[in-house]
């Protein structure tokens, strides 16, 4: 538009310079009326072109403008359209796929809440079968208890009278899993299945002597405690049958879960690589960890003792020791089963479940002064001689070995004992004493080894008889009747506390005046510690001379049994009483 008017814009822009010219000449002499009229008629009508030209100019520019915001607008709609109608497809698609989401949803509420009913069924039935199970459990129980109940023990008198009989003590604590009252309990092999063992840590080994005092004193138990008329042949028969199947049946049992365990490990290992195999490209996975196995194979004994059963059958070797294995023949010809198989003590040479270390007394040193100083010179003579030979072992390799006279005689090397060995077998014959050059390191004893034994069982008999013979006197009801008679006055016996919160017992002298209350604030417990063997010869005593305590000390040392606590306390006891004598005397 702008280059097809160019020639209206072009001419009025010329033409005011032309009449600024034209009047720029007619003004340098003064204009005559008609001029400045004509002049103006001349401005007005180029003004009043110049006003309509760009009137239609702006008409036309304003037309221009109008259409280009119409097309613009109508762009922009027609964009803001699409972009609605995208917006709106959109919303459809996902108005479409909620609706499907919300069904699918529905549906599976439907079926959870199917599923659900027929899992509250199915818990439901189960809960019964449960219940119906416990009920039965219950009457098992209640039937099983009055079955029983006929031996039960309900009150004191009825416990004594169990425990009383001989026959009761007999089946109780003479050997493990005893019982009483019951009736016979099936065969449990829990109790052999955890038997175990432990190891004496002491500092020191035991030795020879003290184990045979051990074995001696649990022979002497078991000859004071058992009752040959109730143990009879037929009963340690029954008994050691009823054992050695309890013992078979917890072997079958161990074995079978060793079985179980090692076929577990190999499946969860055959599982373990085929998963980890290579896949169609040659390259494997990465190796995950093996699962942890399941411990629900140490719950099934049932399975336990089916799989040992198994395996009882395809090798009873490993269950029993047969004839061929204690003679060793062949083991085509394994012969009759001699016992049951002891892992615990079978691997030991011997026989116990752990190594069994015999100490040996020293020997003790009758040397003289004389005798030990020559020794200590000699020693130190020697280390000197091998500290100046260490000096040249650079040159001992170009020395030459001679030759031995003899050939070492490597069995008797091996055979030589020590000195205890040689000591043992001085001035045995080897055909005549044979018996006693085989008996072992552990058996052997001498007349200082059964010295010491009669002595320790002696002091043993002693000392069980002092505890016996204190126990006989604080059970007996006499006691106050001989410390009366020791006192030889009428006392009252009381309950008192000391200083130190220890209860003992009190002695209330009645009678005459001087005498009165006299062990009223003494310790006089002792005397409850007493015999009447003890009191007896405490009363006995010549008190004249008896004046300090080391006097009452010789005095009371004629007293059989006495301890030397017991001593003391007495000691005590008269000093304090002399002291309270002169007191009320003075």
């Amino acid at each position: 538009m702008l280059l097809l008017n160019r020639h209206i814009i072009g001419s009025l822009l010329h033409s005011p310079c032309r009449t600024y010219c034209s009047t720029s000449t007619l003004l340098s002499s003064k204009p005559s009326k008609e001029l400045r009229r004509s002049i103006a008629e001349n401005y007005n009508k180029r003004r009043a072109a110049y006003n309509k030209v760009v009137g239609k100019l702006r008409k036309q520019y304003a037309m221009e403008v109008a259409q280009q915001r119409l097309t613009d607008e109508k762009a922009m709609a027609q964009k803001k359209a699409e972009e609605t109608r995208k917006r709106l497809e959109r919303q459809r698609l996902k108005n479409i796929k909620s609706v499907k989401n919300a069904m699918r949803h529905e549906e599976a509420r439907q079926k959870r809440a199917e599923e659900f009913e027929e899992e509250i069924k199915v818990s439901l039935a189960r809960r019964e079968e449960r219940l119906e199970r416990f009920d039965k459990a219950r009457r098992l129980v209640m039937q099983e208890l009055e079955e029983e109940s006929v031996h039960w023990l309900s009150n004191a008198e009825e416990v004594d009278t169990a425990f009383d009989g001989n026959d009761s003590m007999q089946k109780l604590w003479s050997r493990p899993g005893g019982y009483i009252g019951a009736p016979l309990p099936a065969e449990d092999a829990e109790f052999w299945r955890y038997e175990s063992h432990t190891w004496d840590m002491s500092r020191t080994y035991i030795s020879a002597r003290e184990k045979q005092m051990e074995e001696m004193e649990e022979m002497a138990y078991y000859e004071a405690n058992l009752d040959p008329n109730y143990w009879t042949d037929d009963t340690i028969q029954f008994q050691n049958e009823l054992e050695e199947k309890a013992k078979l049946r917890a072997l079958v049992r161990e074995e079978g879960r060793k079985s179980l365990l090692l076929k577990q490990r190999q499946m969860m290992q055959d599982i373990y690589a085929e998963k980890n195999s290579p896949g169609p490209d040659g390259i494997p996975p990465i190796p995950p960890p093996m699962p942890i196995p399941s411990l629900k194979v140490l719950a099934d004994y049932d399975a336990m003792e089916r799989e040992g059963a198994k395996l009882l059958e395809e090798d009873p070797s490993k269950f029993f020791v047969f004839d061929s294995d204690e003679k060793g023949e062949d083991e085509q010809s394994k012969g009759k089963p001699i016992r049951l198989r002891d892992p615990v003590r079978d691997s030991s040479k011997t026989g116990t479940p752990y190594p069994e270390l015999i100490g040996r007394l020293p020997k003790t040193d009758k040397r003289t002064e004389r005798e030990k100083k020559r020794q200590e010179r000699e020693e130190r003579m020697w280390a000197a001689a091998q500290q100046e030979a260490a000096s040249g072992v650079e040159f001992a390799a170009d020395d030459e070995l001679m030759p031995a006279d003899e050939p070492i005689d490597y069995d008797l090397v091996t055979n030589f004992g020590d000195d205890e060995d040689r000591a043992w077998e001085e001035g045995l014959d080897p055909q005549t004493d044979s018996d006693l050059l085989n008996t072992p390191r552990g058996k052997r004893f001498n007349e200082e080894d059964v010295d010491w034994m009669i002595k320790t069982i002696e002091k043993k008999i002693a000392s069980l008889e002092e505890i016996m013979r204190i126990e006989a006197a604080n059970q007996g009801s006499a006691v106050k009747d001989e410390i009366e008679e020791a006192l030889d006055k009428n006392i009252v016996k009381t309950k008192k506390i000391d200083e130190f919160g220890r209860e003992y017992t009190s002695y209330e002298v009645m009678g005459e005046d001087q005498n009165e209350n006299l062990l009223k604030d003494h310790d006089s417990s002792v005397l409850n510690t007493l015999n009447s063997e003890q009191i007896e010869a405490i009363a006995a005593l010549e008190s004249d001379a008896v004046n300090t305590a080391e006097d009452v000390r010789n005095a009371l040392s004629k007293v059989p049994g006495l301890s030397d606590e017991q001593i003391q306390l007495l000691i005590d006891l008269e000093m304090s009483l002399n002291a309270e004598q002169d007191k009320n005397d003075s």
